[in-house]
């Protein structure tokens, strides 16, 4: 009877890790429990255990109007999220990650480092922001952000420079994981 209960309990951590691990999954269908089909008005439902505010402040997501962040309870921050259009019926269509549980199939998280991107993708092009570099991947919708404080001094206030792989630090961490459909 004792080894029936260990087995049991032991299969339920198992089963339990296993579902926890896909709600934190990214690829270029879903981000966590998001799909390219989510709507904003979905969402109160889908993270009903978080906190949801748009960038009024307002919790009330018939008409979304603008980004909609959202919290784990207790305060810390896990995604930010576009809506399609500020309308009742609008999908997700931006997500940016700021939790390191997320991680894609590559094994890409907000901790990683552009040499694992260099290692996990094959990268189209790295597009020169203000403050911060874009690499965008080979045939997926998930690209990465790099702060340019990481890159040589020459490049973190230059906007015009072609900005090439090899200019940026193989350490260089990533800032943010982000997606858009």
């Amino acid at each position: 009877m004792k080894k029936h209960i260990i087995t049991l309990s032991l299969l339920g951590i198992v089963l339990s890790s296993c579902s926890n691990a896909g709600n934190f999954s990214i690829s270029n269908e879903t981000v966590g429990p998001l799909t390219k089909t989510t709507k904003v008005s979905e969402l109160k439902s889908i993270f009903a255990n978080d906190s949801l505010v748009d960038a009024t402040g307002t919790t009330d997501f018939s008409t979304p109007q603008g980004y909609v962040t959202v919290f784990e309870k207790g305060g810390k921050k896990l995604l930010e999220l576009g809506p399609s259009a500020n309308e009742s019926d609008a999908t997700v269509n931006y997500i940016r990650v700021y939790d390191e549980r997320f991680k894609t199939s590559e094994g890409i998280t907000t901790k990683s480092t552009f040499k694992d991107i260099q290692n996990g993708y094959e990268i189209k092009r790295i597009e020169n922001l203000i403050s911060t570099v874009v690499v965008l991947i080979e045939n997926n919708d998930i690209y990465f952000t790099i702060d340019k404080k990481h890159l040589p001094s020459e490049l973190m206030f230059d906007t015009q420079s072609k900005i090439e792989f090899s200019q940026i630090p193989d350490d260089a961490p990533i800032k943010y994981v982000q997606i858009s459909w």
